[in-house]
């Protein structure tokens, strides 16, 4: 063999070990930043995730208590940690409502939440604005087929057993707490979430 070949054999043993070593060194610098804003993103999603779920829970299990009383003539300040704006405004006139017709959630009875988890479903082409707004989008499922609501003699109200979808844009407001502002909702046969 002679010395060219043996430089040149020489030259490729060393390009390929260069080359192994690129390989095995790992992520380069700005892959790493990437990965790490990646992650970043998605724990502060997963955070705003979890005060989603909070704001949720709170708001569906104070609604239910107040149906069960039988409405209200004002929302309770309670309410505001829980909704602002349009949302606000829905919840009142449903609950005075509630309360003006005599209706109330049937005793001994609640709803079942179903969510909520993040929408990630077709923009509500009515709230495109909320949608803009919102820092997160979340859906859910109000199955009250054992909860009905009753009329002032006692009697289940018709169609008021049902399964709803919600669909809710929360914000944070001025006070820094994460607040339903804009909802969205119908009844469903069977709720999309449970599928």
């Amino acid at each position: 063999m002679s010395s060219r070949s043996m430089r040149a054999g020489a030259i490729a043993l060393a390009a390929v070990m260069m080359s192994s070593m690129v390989a095995c060194s790992g992520p380069s610098a700005s892959e790493k930043a990437s990965a790490s804003f990646h992650n970043s993103v998605s724990a502060a999603r997963d955070a705003l995730f979890e005060e989603a779920k909070v704001t949720n829970q709170g708001f569906f299990d104070l609604d239910e208590s107040l149906g069960l009383a039988g409405g209200v003539t004002e929302l309770p300040a309670e309410m505001d940690q829980y909704v602002m704006g349009n949302a606000r405004g829905y919840v009142e006139n449903l609950l005075q409502m509630v309360h003006r017709d005599h209706e109330r959630t049937a005793p001994n009875t609640k709803a079942i939440l179903i969510g909520p988890k993040v929408y990630d479903g077709p923009a509500v082409s009515t709230l495109t604005e909320a949608h803009s707004r919102a820092e997160i989008v979340t859906e859910q499922c109000i199955d009250a087929r054992t909860s009905p609501r009753l009329d002032a003699q006692g009697n289940p109200i018709e169609d008021s057993n049902n399964i709803v979808h919600e669909i809710f844009f929360l914000d944070h407001d001025k006070d820094g707490k994460l607040k339903i502002f804009e909802t969205a909702s119908g009844r469903v046969e069977s709720c999309p979430l449970a599928a």
